[in-house]
C-alpha cells in the first residue's frame, strides 16, 4: 500500500474526533449502556468518515478501501472497544454489501442517510443457535405476493436499541445452507419486529446490544440487496 498524505490527513482528522468526540464520554456511557449514536454518526457523516469507500453517488468518499484501513487504525485511539466496534457495524458491517449489490433505489432511501449519519443501522446475522455458525441461521422469509414475509429471531445485535434498519440475513428457500440465505434491509419501525431489554453486558457496554423478534414481519421483495440465495456469499466478503 502506498501510504500518502491522504491518507495521513484521514488518520489526522479521525484521531482528532476520536480524542474530542468520544473519549472525553467514555466513562459516561461505558456507566449508562449506550452510546447517543444519532448524535455522534451525525457529527462523523459530515467529516466523510461514514463512507469512505461508499460510491459518491450516494455521498460517500469513493476512495479504495486503504483509506478505510487507516480510519479503522485511527479509531484504535479510543479508549474503549465498544465505540470502534459499533461504528464498524455501521461502515463496514452492515453497509458494504447494500453499496455493492444494492439496486439504485435501495442505495438512495438507505445507503445515502446511513453515510451522513441520518441513520443508524445494524447487521443481523447473529442467532441464539448460530452465533459464529452463520450458515446454520434458521430466520426464514417466504415469499408472498410482492414481499416477504418474516418470521424468526435475532441475537447480539449491535446498535439494536437504536437502528433505523437492519441489514437482515434469512432463509429464503430449502437446500444447501450456503446457497439459501439472502440479504434484505428491514425498516426496524416495520409491524411484527419487536426488542427484548438492551441487554445489560459485563463488558462493551456502550455499545448498545438486543434480541429482535420478528412475527410474520412483512418487507418488500425489492428490499432484498442483489440476487437471492447470494446472501451468504454477499456477507462474507
Amino acid at each position: 500500500m502506498n501510504y500518502t498524505h491522504e491518507h495521513q490527513s484521514l488518520y489526522d482528522t479521525t484521531k482528532k474526533f476520536v480524542e474530542t468526540e468520544l473519549n472525553p464520554h467514555v466513562k459516561e456511557w461505558e456507566k449508562a449502556g449506550i452510546w447517543p449514536a444519532r448524535e455522534v454518526l451525525q457529527k462523523m457523516g459530515k467529516l466523510g468518515l461514514l463512507g469512505i469507500a461508499k460510491p459518491e453517488a450516494y455521498g460517500g468518499l469513493g476512495l479504495d478501501y486503504s483509506y478505510e484501513v487507516v480510519f479503522a487504525q485511527a479509531l484504535g485511539n479510543c479508549n474503549n472497544g465498544s465505540l470502534p466496534m459499533a461504528i464498524g457495524v455501521q461502515t463496514d458491517m452492515a453497509t458494504p454489501a447494500l453499496a455493492r449489490f444494492g439496486s439504485e433505489e435501495l442505495c438512495k432511501e438507505y445507503l445515502a442517510p446511513a453515510i451522513t449519519g441520518d441513520a443508524v443501522v445494524s447487521i443481523a446475522v447473529s442467532e441464539a443457535g448460530a452465533g459464529s455458525d452463520v450458515a446454520n441461521i434458521k430466520t426464514t422469509a417466504r415469499k408472498e405476493g410482492g414481499d416477504y414475509v418474516i418470521n424468526g429471531s435475532k441475537m447480539w445485535i449491535t446498535n439494536g436499541t437504536q437502528s433505523d434498519w437492519a441489514c437482515m440475513l434469512v432463509n429464503t428457500s430449502e437446500g444447501k445452507s450456503h446457497q439459501n440465505k439472502s440479504l434484505i434491509v428491514v425498516p426496524a419501525n416495520t409491524p411484527g419486529i419487536s426488542f427484548s431489554e438492551k441487554l445489560d453486558k459485563l463488558g462493551m457496554r456502550s455499545s448498545d446490544t438486543a434480541q429482535v423478534f420478528f412475527d410474520n414481519v412483512r418487507v418488500a421483495q425489492s428490499n432484498r440487496i442483489g440476487a437471492e440465495g447470494m446472501g451468504f456469499m454477499m456477507q462474507m466478503m
